[in-house]
C-alpha cells in the first residue's frame, strides 16, 4: 500500500512530466548533436483523439492517379487507405484488383517550405511483397531525400534504401555516392523503430535505431554528401506500387499496410526566418530550447 508520501511523490512526478510535454518551444528544438531548429511538426498518431487526428493537423491526404510507364499498372492514392490501425496509423497498398491502378497510401505536410532539420518516424515495414514505403522530403525529381523499403527484397526486414537524388548517373548506372543500399545486419524493421535522417548543408545522414527479437538495441548510420537539397520543400510519407519489375514489383496479391507510431519533424522554414524566431523566442523570455 503507498504512503501518502510515496503518493505525493508520484503526483509530483507526474505533473512534472505533463510539464514537460507542455514546455514552452518559443526558443526552439535543440537536436542530439546541438543544432536548435526553429519549427516543429509532432504528430504523435497513438494519441487519444485517433490518428487521422493527428495527420488533419498538419498534414494532407494524397488523391492523385500517377501514371506509370515503366510499371504495369499505375498508382491511385485514395484517402481511405490513411487510416487508424491498431492504435496507429496505417497507410495501405491494397491487393491488386486488376483494375489498371493500385490504390496506394500518401500524406504530405501542409507546409512545403521546409528547408534543413531532423526527421524521425516510429513505424512497422509491411511484409506482404511488391510495394515501396517511403519517409522523405520532396519538391521535384532532383531536390528530394528518402528513406524507402522495399518489401519484394528478401532481406526486406533489414534492408532500406538511401538517396538523394538523382540517384541515378547520366547513363543509367546507380550513383553510389548519392544512392545507398543498405542492409542492417540483425535488424528487424517488421518491429517498431526509429527511422530518422538530418538534413544540413551539404550532408544528409541517414540512420536507425531499434530492437530485434533478441532484445538487442541495433543501429546504424549512413552519411551522404552527393546530391544534398538546397530547395524548400515539403514531407511525405506513403506506400505504394506500381509493378515495376526492377523496383516495387508486384503489384500486391494481399493488402500491404506501414504502421506509423509517430513522425516528428523538427526543421527551419522559409517562412519563419531567423528575425521572426529571435522575436518569438525574446517575447518568451529567451527561454531554453526544448530537448528533442
Amino acid at each position: 500500500m503507498l504512503s501518502f508520501t510515496n503518493l505525493s511523490v508520484l503526483v509530483l512526478l507526474a505533473i512534472s512530466s505533463i510539464q514537460v510535454l507542455a514546455q514552452n518551444c518559443a526558443c526552439g528544438y535543440k537536436d542530439s548533436v546541438g543544432h536548435v531548429w526553429r519549427e516543429a511538426i509532432v504528430s504523435t498518431f497513438t494519441q487519444d483523439a485517433g490518428a487521422l487526428a493527428a495527420v488533419n493537423a498538419d498534414w494532407l491526404i494524397s488523391t492523385d492517379l500517377q501514371g506509370q510507364p515503366t510499371g504495369t499498372a499505375n498508382i491511385q492514392y485514395v484517402a481511405a487507405n490513411v487510416f487508424q490501425h491498431q492504435d496507429a496509423l496505417g497507410l495501405k497498398a491494397s491487393a491488386y484488383d486488376n483494375s489498371g491502378s493500385v490504390k496506394s497510401a500518401e500524406i504530405f505536410t501542409k507546409k512545403h517550405d521546409i528547408l534543413y532539420g531532423s526527421f524521425r518516424m516510429s513505424a512497422q515495414v509491411p511484409s506482404v511483397p511488391g510495394v515501396v514505403f517511403g519517409f522523405f522530403t520532396y519538391i521535384n525529381d532532383t531536390q528530394e531525400q528518402d528513406i524507402e523499403f522495399l518489401s519484394s527484397d528478401p532481406d526486406y526486414h533489414q534492408h532500406v534504401y538511401y538517396t538523394n537524388q538523382p540517384g541515378q548517373l547520366p547513363n543509367g548506372d546507380v550513383d553510389r555516392n548519392s544512392a545507398k543500399n543498405v542492409v542492417v545486419q540483425r535488424a528487424d524493421f517488421t518491429r517498431f523503430g526509429i527511422h530518422r535522417f538530418d538534413w544540413l548543408p551539404g550532408a544528409t545522414t541517414y540512420s536507425y535505431e531499434g530492437t530485434n527479437e533478441a532484445d538487442e538495441t541495433i543501429t546504424s548510420s549512413t552519411l551522404v554528401t552527393k546530391n544534398v537539397p538546397t530547395a524548400p520543400s515539403e514531407f511525405v510519407l506513403n506506400i505504394w506500387s506500381n509493378g515495376d519489375p526492377g523496383f516495387s514489383k508486384g503489384p500486391p496479391n494481399a493488402d500491404a499496410i506501414a504502421t506509423v507510431k509517430y513522425a516528428h519533424l523538427y526543421f527551419n522554414s522559409s517562412s519563419f526566418d531567423v528575425a521572426k524566431f529571435n522575436a518569438a523566442c525574446s517575447a518568451a523570455g529567451r527561454i531554453a530550447p526544448c530537448n528533442v
